[in-house]
């Protein structure tokens, strides 16, 4: 069924081949790893000609197990230099899987004098690269509206905005989200933005499928069985989750008063204006007018989305999370909900990863360049980054590269890339997760943060462990929301990955292929140039104590070296 889309965006050639049967059953970060393995010289320029950037969909898409039509992006990172996974909701991952379609990939480079292209997938499966001259220069909302009235409102489209292409390595890649078919979900660590901007590529449109793309089991009878059983166990383990009545926003209630969430800079100091911005406050900006327990994808059973509309009742943004809200709100002093969800709106038109852009801000009020908790000068310095300003230009490279250029004495990234919305001398395990991954500070890459989250050192170091296989098997096959339920029935999705594919793994067998594949990113990152000495964190959370608990990061610096 399933089959490779490889598009050479110097000649503008598309051709469709057989999916390559040594790849058979992986899918998404575990599929990203292998190919970038096979085909990409880990030392090429991550913007350069050699590099190649893939899409693709995880292991059980298009087949009605719950929360599984996620979309994988990698690429090698131009922000971290090393090889990145995005993982991302919205409909362009079901819409590739009514195609058939598990994988595209778009390599070459353009000359520099060339129009920019977009892609486009027809009803039958045709590809075509199209002229994208007169929308070079829109932002993300503009160019989808547009190309749903050329190709209907149903289209799933995945592109980027101004900070694309203008190569900013703190670019995201926005996708069309299932429901409001607006860009609001975004595939945005690493700057893989830039990386689709540089092969000249302003979108990929996926129109519907003439003719839905059939799944082919090994024993399609056992398959339905196991995931009927498993979408009942999610279904009824979403009743009463914070994260579907509310969303993640409900973790501002949790890591807020812990001084875990990250206030002015990582400084950590508890505001007073806490209260300002937890979920009973989010969720009187969703009643306004808007909607919460939304699936951003289809099939999805959590529902942890939102819709958030403007006073007048227009779609505002949707997928407002809680590391939007930490990185963007108290990391930088704001705690008004208003003004943050316009910010990710912004964010999201533009094109830009929240969190990197957040702690950019953050640490440009620390620099003096604007107050602390100014929410206009903030949405100015937002506003720079679209119009390509001077000091726009530098704050769209990410916050490490703000920082330097300013002269901050405070920088909170690990391996170039900023942290994500948990301070690491309140989650010692997610801050071994920062140092160690091999995706840079990312929460998603293994976070340990939860009412078992250990405090001593060796049990904090196994956790990050366990936690970056698990976070390497979810990337592989569905949405980390799932993971509290089929995190504990390996078991069931042995046998249901048996059960399509004909194979015979058991679920520690999940755990090895999650470690091979981690295995793969550090041999990749080794030859693109990271070193042992890399695997830091920022000294000033070993020397400023967190103020609600007097805690400071105290992991050796050579117990993480001896983990690279």
């Amino acid at each position: 069924m399933w089959k490779t889309i490889r598009i050479d965006s110097k000649d503008g050639s598309a051709k469709s081949e057989a999916y390559t049967s040594a790849y058979q059953g992986l899918g998404g970060r575990s599929l990203i790893a292998q190919f970038l393995t096979d085909e990409v010289d880990a030392s090429c320029d991550p913007l350069g000609s050699e590099a190649k950037i893939i899409f693709c969909t995880g292991m059980f898409a298009g087949s009605g197990l719950a929360c599984t039509n996620r979309l994988s992006v990698g690429a090698k990172s131009p922000l971290t230099g090393g090889i990145k996974e995005s993982n991302v909701g919205g409909n362009a991952a079901t819409a590739f899987a009514s195609h058939g379609i598990r994988s595209l990939i778009i390599e070459n480079k353009p000359d520099d004098n060339d129009p920019m292209k977009f892609v486009v997938i027809h009803p039958d499966g045709a590809v075509t690269l199209e002229d994208a001259s007169i929308y070079q220069g829109m932002n993300n909302y503009e160019f989808v509206d547009n190309m749903h009235q050329l190709y209907g409102n149903k289209t799933s489209v995945i592109s980027i905005g101004v900070a694309g292409e203008r190569l900013y390595k703190n670019s995201s890649l926005q996708v069309t989200e299932f429901g409001t078919n607006a860009p609001c979900r975004a595939a945005g660590r690493g700057g893989l933005g830039s990386v689709l901007g540089s092969k000249g590529i302003k979108g990929i449109v996926i129109q519907s499928a003439e003719g839905k793309s059939s799944l082919e089991y090994a024993d399609k009878e056992k398959f339905l069985n196991i995931r009927n059983e498993l979408n009942g166990m999610i279904l009824e383990s979403s009743k009463g989750n914070p994260f579907t009545l509310i969303g993640t926003a409900s973790i501002v209630d949790g890591v807020g008063p812990a001084g875990i969430m990250p206030t002015k800079n990582f400084n950590g100091t508890i505001s007073e204006k806490l209260d300002n911005i937890k979920s009973d406050k989010f969720m009187e900006l969703v009643n306004r007018n808007g909607k919460n327990q939304h699936p951003c994808q289809a099939g999805c059973l959590v529902r942890c989305s939102n819709i958030i509309n403007d006073r007048e009742g227009n779609f505002l943004t949707g997928g407002f999370e809680y590391e939007t809200i930490a990185l963007c709100g108290p990391n930088c002093d704001i705690y008004d909900y208003e003004v943050l969800a316009k910010i990710d709106r912004m964010c999201d038109d533009i094109g830009l990863d929240t969190i990197e852009t957040g702690a950019t801000i953050a640490v440009c009020m620390e620099a003096g360049i604007i107050p602390w908790g100014d929410a206009e000068a903030a949405m100015g310095l937002y506003q720079q980054i679209s119009d390509g300003t001077t000091l726009g230009n530098i704050l769209g490279q990410g916050c490490e590269a703000a920082g330097k250029h300013l002269g901050a004495k405070r920088i909170p990234v690990c391996k170039g890339q900023a942290m994500a919305g948990y301070d690491p001398r309140g989650t010692k395990g997610t801050a071994f997760t920062y140092a160690t991954s091999t995706m840079g500070a990312d929460h998603t890459a293994g976070i340990t943060l939860g009412p078992d989250d250990p405090s001593d050192t060796q049990e904090a170091i196994a956790a990050s462990k366990t936690m970056q296989s698990v976070f390497a098997i979810a990337d592989s096959m569905t949405c980390m929301m799932t993971m509290p339920v089929l995190g504990g029935h390996f078991d069931k999705v042995s046998e249901l990955y048996n059960s399509l594919y004909g194979t015979a793994i058991n679920p520690g067998d999940l755990f090895a292929a999650a470690n091979r594949t981690l295995t793969l990113e550090k041999e990749f990152n080794t030859r693109a140039g990271w070193k042992p000495e890399d695997n830091i964190i920022p000294e000033f959370f070993r020397n400023e104590p967190l103020p609600s608990t007097g805690m400071t990061f105290d992991i050796p610096p050579e117990v993480l070296i001896r983990e690279a």
